[in-house]
Order: C-alpha cells, then structure tokens, then sequence
C-alpha cells in the first residue's frame, strides 16, 4: 500500500487539528463518566482510583524510555527509506515492550503486600466490601497492556508524523468505553467490571493502531536477518538509562501526590484533589498531543542540518508554550474553584491558595513538555541525566515535610519548587548548548521567559480580581463567561507584547493561514 508523503508543516498542522478536536471529545466523555462515578460510587472509590492510578504510573517508569529512544532512532532510516533498518529496529522495540510487561506485572503483583502502608484507613475499606487487592490487580493488568498487544507497532506511525492516526483511534475508543462505562456504573454498579471496561479498551485501541501500520507500512513484518548489535544495544540501554532518570523525575513530581497525600491524610482528600487533579491531567493530555503531533515533524527538521531554520522554529514554539501555559494556568487560577462548586458542590472544594498554586505548575507544563520533546528529537539524552535527580530529591523531601503543615496546598508547592529549580532553568540550557552548539544566546531565551511569565502574572492578577467581583454565583454561566474573560484576555497581552519579535509575526502569519484555508481564501 502506497503511503503519500506530505510537508512537516501540513503534517504538524493535521497532527495539531486532530489533538484538539479529539480532546475535546475526550474531556466531554470523561467528565460525564466521572459526574456519573461519584454520583453511583462514591468518595472512597474515587479516593482508590486516584491513589491506583499513580501507583501505576510509577510503575510506568519499568518502559526506561525504549519508546523515545526507538522513535529517535526511526527518524534516520525513515527519510532514507531504509526498511531493513527500520524493520530491525521495530523488532528489537517489540521485545523490549514484551520484557517491560513482564517486569511491570513483576513488580505490581510484589507491591500487593505492601498496600496497607499506602492506604490511611485500609482496614475500613474491607468494611465498606472493597476488594482492594482484586481492583489494584485489574489496575495492574490495564497497565501491563498498554505494553503487550502490539503496542509496539505504534512507533512507526508516530516517527512518520502520522500521529493523528492514533489519536484519532484513541478518541473512538475513549468514546465508546465512555458510553459502556456509564451504562455499567448505572445499572451494575460495580466498581470491578468498570476497571475490566478501560483494559477491554486498551487492548482493542492497541489491536486497531497495529493492523493500521501493518497496512501503511507491510514491511515491518519482513525477516530480518541481522538483529541489533551488541554496541548499538549498548549506547541505546544507555540512552534509555538517561531517559528513564528523566521520566523517574516526571513521574515523581506528580505521581507520588496522590501516594503522600493517602499515606498522610486519608483517601477522602485523595478524592477531592482528585476532582481538581483531573482537570490537570485533561490540561496535560491536551498540551502532550498537541507537542506530540509536533515533536516527529521537528525530529524530521533536525536531520535536515538546518540550524537557524531549527531555531526560528524553537523560538516559536517557545512563545506557543507561553500562550498555552499563561492561558491554562490563569484559567485555572481563576475559575477552577467554581467549576467544581458547579459541577458537585462546594463539600468538594479545596481552600485558597490551592487553584493559584495549580495554576503556577500548568503555567510551565508546555515549556516541560516542549523542552522534552526537544531533547528526544536532538538525542540528548545523557547531558542532562542527574537534573532529574536533584528535582526528584527536591519534591519528596518539600512535599513531605509541606503536607505536615499545609495539607494538599503544601504537597503541591513541593512540586512546584522542584520544577522551577530545576528543570526550567537547565533544561534550556542544554539545548542551546548541545542541540544549537551555542549558536545562539540562552540568556535571550530567559529574557523572554521572564518577560513572558510576568505578562501572564499581571494579567492573571487582574483576571482573578474580575472573575471574583463580576457575574459570580450563577452556576456554570459564570464558569463560561469567567473562562472566556480569561481565555481571551491571556493570548492577547502574550501577542501583544511579542508582536515585533519574528516568533510572534510567524504565529501570527500561521494564524492568517489556518484560517483562510477554512474559509476557501487563496
């Protein structure tokens, strides 16, 4: 089967359109199925799936960041039309996804005994006639077969920036294990069977991407007589050796929130941060697609040696960055708490200052995102491998020493300090160094950081104060009309103040052009 070749941008721009288009699918599905699981479940259920899920995300970590390495490695032979090469690779990248299911399931089935330590009240929840073990154990499997199924075949869809593909898979199927789940929750009503739904889901999304790639590119299943060699295997294992510290870090900041607050205060705040917690992880699932669609097309502009056409791109980005993270965050900062007042009632919101706090981190969530993505794409996976290190040290010891004394707020401003400490400084650092070779001045990078981050906090400043004195107390109209003040008010001042910059002309220029292809202007 003949697959047509487009532009990186036309790439980017479908990669981008779909991310969008599909997440807000998403958020809409999820939320109705989340309104629909505290209604018919309740708190200490919510509480167990917000503390299983990051459980298992750090069990993520056992991945050690095959994927990215792989991917990294795929942009090569892709635009020399190497199949060998890439069939080699894909196959070495299946097993290694089949060595880390069975080193997940591995170690999720040791931690079992050790759940009573991670749950303030387990015994209760025996009680309530919560089968702990059995639904971490569904939890485990969801996890494990994100791994197996042919998982692996994905790679080559995402590295041919064809990721719109996937996410378009992605979204049908979230749709319609929404709509199971909701029926399930409503007429069952069992918490076991809605878990046993999402791992249904996973294998079946995994089983569609696979027989998809199978068709686009049939090679990736031709013999292959030399298999990866012993010094290649070597400097990869050692490259994802860099990226697993990386990911450890990522992993650490947010996923050990949940963990500290059960341990230390009990799973009902684990459910009532959770509530908060899901519109940071519908805000970081949009910002990973969006960089997602944009990381292989930028992994493609790097191999072209271009570097001032690379950084022009880079400065772009940056600011983009900026307009999502200042625009999030404020939003967030300022209409977070009467979100939740409207959706399920004030009994499950958390005290000021805890929505500006959330909304500091989603500020810098699309420079983390991008700046990953970045280092993926340039190879630069051992210059900066112990910064994680210092964040991951950073955030346990503030958030556990914090929470003693500020409860949620303080496990929040832990991972706070850790990011700004340390990953927004360095991060930028090491791409300027190794991935432009110092062609061009970081020190300009962090000008317009600084000029960036304070435009957002003026104008959040002025957003919070109008969104707490104007049009209150009329349910989710004024969550509407309070996120449009935001939303619009943000993006303005952020162009604004970079409209001469030719990072801003270009967004600007990329804006003019989206929309006259919608509306059929040549």
């Amino acid at each position: 089967m003949a697959v047509k070749t487009r532009s990186r941008t036309t790439n980017t721009i479908i990669n981008f359109a779909s991310s969008i288009g599909g997440q807000l699918i998403s958020v809409a599905v999820n939320f109705v199925v989340r309104t629909v699981f505290i209604k018919t479940l309740g708190k200490d259920y919510l509480g167990i799936d917000g503390l299983f899920a990051n459980i298992l995300q750090m069990l993520s970590l056992a991945e050690f960041g095959v994927g990215s390495a792989i991917i990294f490695k795929l942009y090569e032979p892709i635009a020399q039309g190497n199949h060998q090469r890439i069939t080699q690779l894909m196959n070495f990248y299946k097993t290694m996804y089949r060595i880390i299911g069975c080193i997940v399931l591995a170690i999720g089935l040791l931690l079992i005994p050790f759940l009573p330590l991670l749950i303030n009240g387990y015994d209760d929840l025996a009680n309530l006639g919560i089968n702990v073990i059995l639904v971490f154990t569904l939890y485990l499997m969801q996890t494990v077969s994100s791994y197996w199924f042919f998982a692996y075949k994905n790679a080559i869809i995402s590295a041919n920036q064809k990721e719109y593909i996937i996410t378009f898979v992605g979204y049908l199927f979230t749709v319609c294990s929404a709509i199971v789940r909701i029926v399930t929750l409503l007429f069952i009503g069992r918490f076991e069977v809605y878990v046993t739904i999402a791992i249904v889901a996973v294998i079946g999304q995994n089983f569609v991407c696979a027989r998809i790639a199978q068709k686009m590119y049939p090679y990736i299943s031709d013999p292959v007589e030399e298999k990866v060699g012993k010094e290649e295997l070597k400097s990869t294992l050692k490259d994802c050796g860099a990226l697993f510290l990386y990911k450890l870090n990522t992993v650490v900041l947010k996923a050990t929130d949940n963990i500290v607050i059960s341990a230390c205060i009990g799973l009902g705040a684990v459910a009532s941060y959770s509530n908060y917690y899901i519109l940071y992880t519908t805000i970081n699932t949009f910002i990973y697609k969006i960089f997602n669609a944009v990381a292989h097309s930028l992994g493609n502009l790097h191999t072209t040696k271009d570097t001032k056409r690379e950084y022009s791109v880079f400065e772009s980005v940056m600011l983009i960055c900026a307009v999502l993270g200042g625009t999030m965050g404020v939003c967030i900062a300022a209409v977070s708490d009467e979100l939740i007042q409207a959706w399920i009632g004030d009994e499950w919101m958390i005290a000021s200052p805890f929505a500006i706090l959330m909304g500091v981190e989603l500020f810098s969530m699309p420079y983390k995102s991008a700046l990953s993505k970045y280092r993926s794409t340039m190879g630069l996976f051992q210059q900066a491998k112990f910064r994680p290190v210092a964040g991951m040290i950073i955030n346990l010891m503030l958030s556990i020493i914090l929470v003693q004394f500020w409860g949620i707020c303080g496990v929040l401003l832990g991972t706070i300090v850790a990011d700004w400490s340390t990953l927004l400084w360095f991060d930028p650092i090491i791409v300027h160094k190794h991935g432009f070779n110092n062609e061009f001045p970081v020190k300009k990078y962090f000008i317009k950081f600084i000029l960036n981050f304070a435009t957002v906090v003026i104008v959040g400043a002025f957003d919070i104060i109008i969104c707490s004195n104007f049009w209150g107390g009329h349910g989710w109209l004024s969550v509407i009309v309070h996120g449009c003040i935001c939303g619009i008010t943000v993006p303005a001042a952020l162009l604004a103040v970079n409209a001469r910059r030719q990072e801003g002309k270009y967004i600007f220029r990329l804006i003019t052009k989206v929309f006259r292809r919608k509306s059929g202007v040549k």
